[in-house]
């Protein structure tokens, strides 16, 4: 029985290396998509697209490093400040920039994931 919504009675056969063929499975994957409806959609015309945006994931790598630099430097400073105390303004402030990064990358998560 067809995965589709559609009984499809036709077939085509498509011969390949093993490099092509991996290059097939890899593109389909990254497509979220079985090697069939890949090629048919290629073979309508469809300009595939990826599942995953990469410069959205880019953007969520470094703001992640962003925030991993922020939060050391927030265990270094009150590590080394032991005893005599860091200012509450200048804590704060640090805390509020990783809480702020923190909503950064769920925005491009929830954005990412509506995408998909």
């Amino acid at each position: 029985m067809a995965r589709g919504t559609r009984p499809r009675k036709n077939r085509i056969e498509v011969w390949c290396d093993d490099n092509e063929f991996a290059l097939i499975r890899a593109s389909a994957q990254n497509s979220n998509l079985s090697n069939s409806e890949f090629l048919r959609n290629l073979g309508k015309g469809h300009e595939p697209k990826c599942a995953f945006d990469k410069e959205a994931i880019h953007e969520l790598a470094k703001v992640h490093a962003n925030q991993g630099q922020l939060g050391g430097l927030l265990k270094l400073w009150l590590s080394e400040k032991k005893g005599q105390g860091a200012s509450v303004k200048n804590v704060r402030a640090l805390l509020q920039e990783i809480e702020s990064l923190q909503l950064t990358i769920a925005k491009l998560v929830v954005k990412e994931s509506l995408r998909l």
